[in-house]
Parts: structure tokens; sequence; C-alpha cells
């Protein structure tokens, strides 16, 4: 799920970047949890669309389905974690936190699995 989660913002900056640019992508420990950022340097988003680009459905591309940024902010919520978008009208950052370990979930899991 997380390869999934990083091939959708990956891919989100390619195209955002559609006469070329620079795509970073960093992960750093910290406080018992990762953050991995994806950064691009495209056009960037503008804070108007914030709070709807997360929403199913919801595309500004022309051939877009609107599902990528809603399945990753899902897949980051099933792992107890968080994802946050920032953008200065130019570039944009996508940025997850997400904990190191998940032993209460798996065990939740398991436990359920085992009745």
């Amino acid at each position: 799920m997380i390869r999934q989660l990083l091939l959708h913002l990956v891919k989100n900056a390619i195209e955002a970047m559609d006469k070329g640019g620079k795509l970073r992508i960093d992960a750093r420990e910290i406080d018992g949890r990762v953050e991995i950022e994806v950064a691009d340097t495209g056009p960037g988003i503008p804070y108007y669309l914030f709070d709807r680009i997360f929403d199913v459905f919801y595309t500004t591309k022309e051939k877009g389905t609107g599902l990528g940024l809603a399945i990753c902010q899902r897949i980051v919520a099933d792992h107890g974690g968080q994802i946050r978008v920032s953008s200065k009208g130019f570039g944009t950052t996508f940025t997850v936190s997400l904990p190191l370990k998940r032993a209460s979930s798996l065990h939740h899991l398991a436990v359920r699995r085992s009745c």
C-alpha cells in the first residue's frame, strides 16, 4: 500500500511538471515517525484548492479520475498517519507522516483473524 501511495504522489508530481522540472523525494525519522516528502517544481496548487484536492472524483486534469489523492489519503489514514500539502505559487510538497510501528493495529487484525 505504501508503494501505491508513493507511486500516486510521484505520478502526480511528474504530470504537474509537464514542461520539465525537478522531483525530490526525502525521508527522515522524527520522534518515532517516518516523514516522507515528495516535492516538485511544477506550477503549484492554488491555496483555495487545498481543501478539495483529496475529495473523491475532484480533479483539475483533463483525463484525471480524481481518485489518486483520495486513495493516498485513505492509505495514509489506514496506516495511522497524516498527509499534508504545501504550495506557495511555485512547486508543491506532499508530506506523509507515518508511525514507525503499528503493533496495536496489527495485533488487533491478528486477533480478528484468529477468531
